[in-house]
C-alpha cells in the first residue's frame, strides 16, 4: 500500500526542497510518515496553503491539482 503512495511523496519531496529550512523541518517529516490517510494528506494540502508561491513555478493550483491526482490515484490502487 505505501509502495502505491511513492510518486505522491516523491513529488512532496521536491517541493519541500524549494521551502526555506525551517519550513522543511516542519514539513518533511509529515511526507515520510505519510501512510495514506486521508487526514493526513488533508493536513499536507492545508500546509501546501501556507508556503504560497514557494511550492511551484506557475500557478500554485495547478500544483494542488498534480497532488490531488497522486493522491487520487495511489488511494484508488490501495483499496
Amino acid at each position: 500500500m505505501e509502495r502505491d503512495f511513492e510518486p505522491l511523496k516523491t513529488r512532496l519531496r521536491v517541493i519541500c526542497d524549494r521551502l526555506d529550512d525551517d519550513e522543511q523541518l516542519y514539513f518533511r517529516p509529515l511526507i515520510d510518515n505519510f501512510k495514506g490517510q486521508t487526514q493526513e494528506f488533508q493536513r499536507i494540502m492545508r500546509d501546501l496553503g501556507k508556503f504560497g508561491e514557494k511550492i511551484g513555478d506557475g500557478s500554485k493550483f495547478q500544483v494542488y491539482r498534480e497532488i490531488q491526482h497522486l493522491f487520487d490515484d495511489a488511494f484508488r490502487k490501495s483499496q
